[in-house]
């Protein structure tokens, strides 16, 4: 029963280690995508400089409650842990402005506030199918979404 036990945890962590790998495993940005229209799900924010990449498990999240967007046009509206929030943007190219973001921030949780954050430093993005990467920082940090 030991040895069941050893085998089911190491696989736990070995798959929950990958996961970590997995999220920047071969990001392309398909430049033939023009927009970033659709749901997001906010999967982990990296940093180029210190090489580290937090994801939901590393921070509070309370009991795993996600950040959510849905961008349409020059539209962003969804979730972002406990609370909802809107908010306007507009593209150029690659380059993202976030115009305006606001919404309630009642007992937010740490994985709610990191994008609450960085939401107006937001600089530019890749996207391909499916994820979505926005940059900040001036590209040294980044968001990474996955599409819902």
């Amino acid at each position: 029963m030991k040895n069941l036990f050893k085998v089911i945890l190491f696989s736990f962590i070995f798959t929950v280690s990958c996961d970590k790998e997995r999220i920047n495993e071969n990001f392309r940005d398909d430049s033939g995508i023009s927009n970033i229209n659709g749901k997001w799900k906010v999967i982990s924010y990296e940093d180029f400089e210190k090489g580290t990449i937090t994801v939901k498990t590393d921070v509070d999240s309370w009991n795993g409650l996600d950040v959510i967007l849905t961008f349409a046009d020059d539209s962003l509206w969804g979730y972002c842990t406990t609370n909802s929030m809107t908010g306007k943007y507009t593209l150029a190219g690659r380059y993202i402005h976030i115009v305006s973001y606001g919404g309630t921030k009642i007992a937010q949780p740490v994985w709610g506030d990191m994008f609450s954050k960085i939401i107006y430093d937001i600089e530019s993005f890749e996207v391909n199918e499916h994820q979505l990467r926005l940059f900040y920082d001036d590209s040294q940090k980044s968001v990474t979404l996955s599409h819902e």
